[in-house]
């Protein structure tokens, strides 16, 4: 066949050992006038989706599926079904591509048939760009979400965690080495199987966990919407990067009052980009909130006048216990 084709395949929570491999199965398995772009969840023209089984059940997942024309194939781990497809689930291992090949070949097949709807240009945003833009800030605010029990915290390369929102703790997979995501994170409950190693995990504080993946992931910017302008913050965050330590404990203390972001910027020696994304990961974890700009009331001349007067009240305070007065 001359006419050469592409497909977007995105595959969803493996590890990346088994994510490979499958990968590398895939092309082996496609026709070869066929192109594979390997996508992540978030690709606005995705057409093929493989995913975990057990994440398949995920809320965002489900509208993800609903809402869009994404053909799945879910992923499944039975020695006795190895390699076999059924009811669009592929079981692992995967010893041979002899029905990964006949789904994919069905697939193209089905595609390559006519529909009046080809023709047309679509008349809303795609849905993986509805997907990323949007959800991203749902898929946060249940994982913070206190009437959720335990939860598993995951994206493209796998699991990421458990979670406990209503303890607000969480339990990190030993097995996540990185410490970025991107807008493929997403959650699904968590069972009582699903639960068997966190008791010799350390437990971690979950909004600061969580503050800190946003902060190291660039692909949440946008949780600072671009008419921002001023920040108050409630929580401080406690940065892990020791790189970033200085900066992070220097824009808190200035949003701790309330200010504008420009102003810290400028004041700090700051890009703005960086101080809209501190904004943006403190916004995605609440541990602050947008203000209006009459409400911020840091200011760097006054800032400087407190900081001295509060030198200067310190240092009576010592004298005055080492004298007795």
């Amino acid at each position: 066949m001359g006419v050469h084709q592409a497909v977007n395949i995105a595959i969803f929570g493996l590890s990346i050992r088994t994510l490979n491999e499958l990968k590398e199965q895939i092309q082996t398995a496609v026709p070869n006038h066929v192109k594979v772009n390997w996508s992540n969840i978030a690709e606005p023209q995705l057409d093929i989706l493989m995913i975990n089984h057990i994440f398949s059940d995920s809320p965002n997942i489900k509208s993800l599926i609903k809402n869009s024309n994404i053909n799945v194939l879910q992923i499944a781990n039975d020695v006795d079904k190895n390699s076999s497809i059924e009811n669009d689930t592929l079981y692992l291992p995967l010893n041979h591509i002899n029905s990964l090949h006949h789904w994919l070949s069905h697939y193209f097949n089905e595609r390559s048939q006519p529909t009046p709807e080809t023709t047309e240009a679509p008349a809303t945003p795609p849905v993986g760009q509805t997907f990323h833009r949007r959800q991203i800030r749902e898929v946060l605010q249940e994982i913070q979400n206190p009437r959720n029990g335990k939860i598993q915290l995951f994206d493209n390369n796998g699991l990421l965690a458990i979670a406990d929102p209503r303890g607000e703790w969480l339990w990190q997979n030993p097995e996540f080495t990185t410490t970025q995501s991107d807008p493929s994170l997403n959650y699904t409950y968590a069972t009582q199987k699903d639960q068997h190693w966190i008791t010799e995990t350390p437990q971690q504080d979950l909004k600061q966990w969580l503050w800190n993946l946003l902060w190291a992931s660039k692909d949440f910017n946008e949780l600072c919407p671009p008419s921002a302008s001023s920040f108050y913050l409630e929580i401080w965050p406690q940065p892990k990067n020791r790189i970033d330590r200085q900066d992070i404990l220097r824009m808190s203390a200035c949003f701790a009052q309330g200010a504008k972001i420009e102003t810290v910027a400028a004041q700090l020696n700051l890009s703005e980009q960086k101080v809209r994304h501190f904004v943006a990961a403190c916004l995605g974890t609440n541990f602050g909130k947008l203000i209006k700009d009459r409400e911020a009331k840091y200011s760097p001349q006054i800032q400087k006048n407190e900081t001295e007067q509060h030198f200067m009240q310190k240092l009576f305070g010592r004298l005055r216990n080492r004298l007795g007065f």
